[in-house]
């Protein structure tokens, strides 16, 4: 294996966590949370040799992932034919294999996750993550302001989600 090979699957092996959260918060089904992370990994090999280390290895690969899943999504949205995954039919289970609980808070803090808006769930994500808001910042696009105010804005929203009699 070439040390390129070599380099890019420790850096994968590493970050594979980002992968897995985001693909369980753009991805409904087992399939198409595996499909996602494939098409992750794809980019990120693709573009693995533009990477000029001018940010974190992991800011770039949250850059690249929330791009891929986002674009993924748009596809889907734009495809009006109903298929069998959608509806959230799982099979198997693996590490990609998330249950949808609603008996644990995290399971309920993951479907009030999947109601925001697409940009609010890459913010949550990142923060989620313990990313600071520079790196957020940094990964999104957006000034620090804009990220703290959507942050506030985003978790009395999912506290109001998870707490509805208070």
């Amino acid at each position: 294996m070439i040390k390129r090979e070599t380099d890019f699957l420790s850096i994968l092996e590493s970050n594979i966590s980002i992968l897995i959260k985001i693909a369980r918060v753009y991805a409904y089904t087992t399939q198409d949370r595996k499909d996602l992370t494939n098409d992750i990994i794809l980019e990120l090999w693709k573009s693995y040799p533009k990477f000029k280390g001018d940010s974190k290895i992991s800011t770039w690969i949250y850059r690249v992932s929330l791009n891929v899943a986002l674009n993924t999504k748009r596809k889907r949205d734009n495809n009006k034919v109903l298929f069998f995954d959608e509806l959230k039919v799982l099979d198997g289970s693996d590490i990609l294999d998330v249950p949808n609980d609603n008996s644990s808070e995290i399971g309920l803090l993951y479907q009030c996750i999947e109601l925001l808006s697409e940009p609010n769930k890459a913010i949550i994500l990142l923060y989620l993550d313990d990313k600071s808001y520079e790196e957020i910042s940094q990964i999104l696009g957006l000034s620090k302001t804009n990220i703290s105010t959507r942050l506030n804005r985003i978790k009395e929203q999912l506290r109001k989600q998870m707490n509805p009699q208070k």
